[in-house]
């Protein structure tokens, strides 16, 4: 049984139950006979401690100095909180001279913690550590021999980074090895980029697990934030000019989605750390994905228009696979919400939670279908609702992926060349391609 599945195991106190102290004062009480006489020394803080060892060494006066406060000294020493040059010297010497566990188990959280390439604090913690490896606890002695590597401060993060590409499963075999924090600190941070790195470009879906077990281990905390964002860019990288198979699409899409939330309208203090043109490839998948859920949903909203938007689907899904459409966003009105939302509770797609509100009174029924298409900024419709062709430059034009919209109010006047009505023999088509695709 583990640490964590043994506590989990003990007994809970009830709200108001004390626990019995009994035994823990017996045992106190048997100290106090095995060693009359002695007095509580009194606690001291870290600064008192480094401040009387300074004292001492100037005076050359150790009587009021203890052990404890030189062992203080020097774990604020290894956490970089000791500013005075002579303490720091005398510190090094001590930490050099020491066998004591404790401490070294402290020397080795601060070469993990406070690692540096190539930085000479970093050189003299691997030496201090490879030359006390007999003292070291079991803990840390296991580890730096299982990954000795860890203890080359210039190459050793790319040869981790080596050995992580032979394993299944790189954030396991860390564990079985003995680090504690495969994810923690900033000797960790370059092994995860190095390694990231020296990946070969992901393409199949084996490479892309590895990648998942790496940065969301189940039963353990994911990667968050900028080292999540360079994992999403590894992923997403071999895509910015090609697209995926679709099933692999629609995987790795989910994935990112249900992890991070959707790059348009979410988790707006993540996506910026990922690279333009990663999110250049999500909006563009996401184009197609809000395509079919405005059919679907149009479908079930009104029979009046189920004959109407197939053909308009189609083509603008047809210049989507084409690489023209790059990005799009759904807007629905009140009852195609309802419909949504109902889709989502039947089939947990995020894509029916993404969506703007239509909030026009005299076009209530009426759905759009707002994308970017090369220079322009495109509105399709629902109903009778004709095609819209907005210039990006034209301050009429809309923005993607605002919470609501007002079709009256992005509504282009009748005789407005830039709009165009759904004529039965497709003409409108032609007029679309003849303007953006040139």
């Amino acid at each position: 049984m583990s640490l964590i599945e043994r506590i989990r195991a003990r007994p809970r106190l009830q709200v108001g139950e004390r626990p019995n102290l009994d035994a823990l004062r017996s045992s106190a009480r048997a100290i106090e006979d095995a060693f009359p006489g002695l007095s509580k020394a009194p606690a001291v803080s870290i600064q008192q401690a480094i401040a009387k060892v300074s004292a001492a060494l100037s005076e050359w006066q150790w009587d009021s100095v203890t052990t404890g406060m030189v062992s203080m000294a020097c774990r604020a020493f290894l956490r970089g909180e000791v500013q005075n040059r002579g303490v720091q010297d005398f510190l090094v010497r001590e930490m050099e001279a020491t066998t004591i566990r404790p401490l070294l188990d402290a020397a080795c959280e601060a070469f993990f913690d406070g690692w540096e390439r190539g930085h000479a604090r970093t050189r003299w913690l691997a030496r201090l550590i490879q030359d006390k490896s007999p003292s070291l606890s079991g803990r840390w002695n296991g580890l730096f021999q299982a990954i000795p590597d860890f203890l080359d401060a210039d190459q050793g993060t790319r040869r981790v980074a080596e050995k992580m590409h032979r394993q299944p499963d790189a954030f396991r075999w860390l564990l079985g090895c003995g680090v504690a924090a495969p994810h923690g600190g900033p000797l960790m941070r370059q092994i995860h980029l190095d390694w990231l790195s020296a990946m070969a470009p992901v393409r199949t879906r084996e490479s892309c697990e590895r990648v998942f077990a790496w940065i969301r281990p189940e039963g353990f905390p994911p990667i968050d934030h900028e080292l999540a964002a360079v994992a999403i860019d590894k992923l997403l990288e071999p895509w910015h000019q090609t697209m995926p198979e679709a099933s692999y699409r629609q995987e790795l899409l989910d994935r990112l989605l249900n992890a991070y939330g959707d790059p348009r309208n979410a988790r707006r203090e993540f996506w910026p750390l990922t690279s333009d043109a990663s999110r250049q490839v999500l909006r563009r998948w996401l184009a197609g994905q809000s395509m079919d859920a405005l059919l679907r949903v149009i479908t079930q909203a009104t029979e009046a228009t189920t004959s109407m938007w197939p053909p308009r689907h189609h083509f603008w899904k047809g210049l989507h696979e084409r690489g023209v459409v790059s990005e799009a966003w759904v807007v629905l009105s009140p009852n195609a919400a309802r419909i949504a939302d109902d889709l989502y509770a039947e089939t947990r797609e995020e894509t029916y939670k993404m969506a703007g509100r239509q909030t026009a009174r005299s076009r209530k029924d009426t759905c759009l279908l707002i994308m970017r298409v090369g220079r322009y900024v495109v509105v399709e419709g629902s109903h009778d609702y004709r095609v819209h062709l907005f210039n990006a430059s034209d301050q009429r034009a809309p923005q993607l992926y605002r919470d609501e919209y007002d079709a009256e109010a992005i509504t282009l006047p009748a005789d407005d060349p830039m709009a165009r009505r759904h004529d039965p023999q497709g003409n409108w088509m032609r007029w679309v391609q003849e303007r953006v695709l040139r």
